[in-house]
C-alpha cells in the first residue's frame, strides 16, 4: 500500500469528462447519482440496453470505443456503498480520463478515490526489474494523487500499490462503489483487453469505462 505524494507532475491540461455518458443497463431507470454526475459534468445520458450475455456486452462496449461507457449489473443497486470509487491505472497522463471520471463520481456518492496500480506477481521478491518496477508504480500514482488533488480540492484521496495481476485487482473481491478504469482504444477490429473484460463480467460493482488515447 502507498501513502507517498510527489514526483511525476500531472497533466498541464486537465481532462473534463466530455460527450455523452453511454449507461448500458438491465432497467431503463439510471441512478439517481449518475443524473447527479452528469448534471455536475454537464452531459447528457444516453441510455444503451444492456445485452444479456457477457460476450455480446463486451462487444457492444467495444464497438462504443472513445466514449465513456458505464455498466450496471442487475444487481448493482443492492449493496451498501462503502465510500470508495476505485480507480484502476496503468499510467498518467494516458489514465487522465479514468481519474477524472472517478473524481466527478466520487463528488456526487460522497466517497473516497481509491487509485490502484498493479505490479505483476510475475515479479517475484528477487526478480531483475522488480525495484524499477516498484518505484516507477509509486510514481504513477503520485502523479494521480497530484492531477486529483489539484482538479479537486478536498477530495479525498487513498492510493494503493498492489502486488496483482491488473485483472485480479478488479474480480469479485472489489470492495468499492464504482470501478473505473480505461476503456478500448480505437483500433480495428475494436477489442475490450483482459482487465476491462474482467471488469465487466466480474467486478460486484459498476464499472466505467473511460476513454483512452489512441
Amino acid at each position: 500500500m502507498s501513502q507517498r505524494t510527489s514526483a511525476l507532475a500531472p497533466p498541464t491540461a486537465p481532462y473534463r469528462p466530455a460527450g455523452d455518458l453511454v449507461v448500458m443497463a438491465h432497467e431503463p431507470d439510471v441512478p439517481d447519482w449518475v443524473a447527479r454526475a452528469c448534471r455536475r459534468s454537464g452531459r447528457q445520458v444516453r441510455i444503451e440496453p444492456a445485452p444479456g450475455a457477457a460476450e455480446d456486452r463486451l462487444l457492444t462496449v467495444a464497438a462504443l470505443a472513445g466514449r465513456s461507457v458505464l455498466v450496471i449489473g442487475p444487481d448493482d443497486g443492492h449493496r451498501p456503498p462503502t465510500g470508495r470509487v476505485v480507480a484502476a491505472i496503468r499510467d498518467v497522463p494516458s489514465d487522465a480520463a479514468v481519474l477524472a471520471e472517478a473524481a466527478v463520481a466520487a463528488a456526487v456518492l460522497d466517497a473516497d478515490v481509491v487509485p490502484v496500480h498493479a505490479v505483476p506477481l510475475s515479479f517475484g521478491e528477487r526478480s531483475v526489474g522488480l525495484t524499477d518496477a516498484l518505484a516507477r508504480g509509486h510514481e504513477i500514482l503520485d502523479a494521480a494523487v497530484e492531477q486529483l488533488t489539484a482538479e479537486t480540492p478536498g477530495l479525498g484521496v487513498v492510493p494503493r500499490l498492489l502486488r496483482v495481476h491488473p485483472h485480479e485487482l478488479v474480480g469479485e473481491g472489489l470492495d468499492a462503489d464504482l470501478l473505473v478504469l480505461g476503456g478500448p482504444r480505437h483500433r480495428i477490429p475494436a477489442r475490450v483487453g483482459l482487465v476491462g473484460c474482467s471488469a465487466v463480467q466480474h467486478a460486484p460493482c459498476p464499472v466505467l469505462l473511460a476513454p483512452r488515447p489512441a
